[in-house]
């Protein structure tokens, strides 16, 4: 009877044993996959964030200031796009960096879109209180929006110079940031 009891617990240990393997399996399976994903959507965010027509129109610029022997231009705008570029793939590494890197990395994407667009804009960039540049961000955040405000805003003007304006606020713990331009606008 003891016997029939031992071998019986035996088999229930065993067969535990195997459905809690299968379980750390699956779990191990469905986290690998969560984890291929989440560097899937690191991957897009990526790219949303910094818009291929931006590199190639870049580039575009730099070939032009070369072709036309313009060496201090193209030095001087090259020297821009790779500290961009640099800043872009060391931050696309975390999920957050404090303001003051995430403004640089804006400063520098104004300068080079003013530059291309031989200066058709001016960009301002505001903060309320330096203790702000302290603060985490994702990464990346501000620029897609302040992209667009020059894509389809400032760019389809035809008559004066546009101007962006970036303004970051604190108010009741929330970080704002407004984005102003006189572009032409939406109906």
């Amino acid at each position: 009877n003891v016997r029939y009891i031992m071998i019986g617990t035996a088999v229930e240990v065993f067969i535990f044993s195997i459905g809690m393997g299968y379980r750390i399996k699956i779990v191990e399976q469905a986290r690998q996959s969560i984890e291929n994903e989440m560097n899937k959507l690191r991957l897009t965010a990526l790219r949303a964030q910094m818009n291929p027509h931006f590199i190639f129109n870049t580039l575009n610029s730099i070939q032009l200031y070369i072709l036309e022997k313009d060496h201090i231009s193209s030095h001087k705008y090259l020297t821009k796009f790779a500290k961009l570029m640099r800043l872009i793939l060391d931050n696309s590494q975390v999920s957050s960096i404090p303001l003051k890197d995430e403004l640089e990395a804006l400063r520098l994407y104004l300068e080079l879109e003013s530059l291309r667009l031989s200066g058709k804009f001016e960009y301002y960039i505001e903060v309320e209180n330096d203790k702000l540049l302290e603060l985490r961000v994702p990464t990346l955040l501000i620029q897609p929006f302040v992209e667009n405000s020059i894509w389809h805003g400032i760019m389809l003007k035809t008559k004066q110079e546009g101007w962006v304006k970036v303004h970051i606020a604190g108010v009741s713990n929330v970080l704002t940031c407004t984005i102003e331009d006189n572009g032409v606008g939406r109906k």
